[in-house]
């Protein structure tokens, strides 16, 4: 019998929020099957492990995040302030949505002892961020106290957005936000 068929993106969609809601060690191929309505043999039509499967949920989030995040950073016709505004807002948005918390955060406490390409692929999603936080900071302050502040940002927002999982209080995000703001209106 021929497997249903289901959009990639839809497939990837689902499987991201069992990803980010589960961890990489607890999620199974069940689990991943049923979460897109399949049967777990005509999962493996789609992909033959997990490994593949989280490696290209990774590639689509990162496109994603490039695209709706990052770049947002680059219009020069805003002031930093603006552009920092608009950015924490479509983060935060992202990581609210369906399960609170940041896939690529809770992968990545996983990742550092299995599969060195996905580690690649978060440390870029990461570097990334990294570099459309430094842009931020770059139109107001010297380059040097720009890349420290970009990536203290990071880990700060990493945190928070943990914090918020755990406690489902905005006060950390809130913070993360009002200390960058600070820095950006010195």
């Amino acid at each position: 019998m021929r497997p249903q068929k289901l959009a990639k993106e839809e497939l990837l969609k689902h499987c991201a929020l069992q990803f980010k809601t589960y961890g990489y060690a607890g999620t199974s191929m069940d689990m991943l099957a049923k979460a897109c309505g399949l049967t777990k043999a005509s999962f493996y039509y789609y992909y033959p492990n997990k490994e593949a499967l989280l490696l290209e949920v990774l590639n689509g989030t990162h496109q994603y995040l490039i695209h709706s995040l990052f770049e947002s950073t680059a219009n020069s016709d805003f002031s930093a302030i603006e552009r920092f505004e608009q950015m924490h807002e479509r983060a935060v948005q992202f990581f609210t949505q369906g399960v609170n918390g940041c896939l690529i955060g809770v992968i990545s406490m996983e990742a550092a002892y299995g599969s060195p390409e996905i580690l690649a692929k978060i440390r870029s999603i990461f570097q990334d961020w990294q570099f459309a936080i430094h842009s931020i900071f770059a139109k107001t302050l010297a380059q040097d106290q720009a890349e420290i502040l970009a990536k203290q940002s990071i880990a700060d927002y990493e945190g928070a957005i943990l914090m918020y999982r755990v406690t489902h209080d905005e006060f950390y995000i809130n913070q993360v936000k009002q200390r960058i703001l600070g820095f950006l209106s010195s």
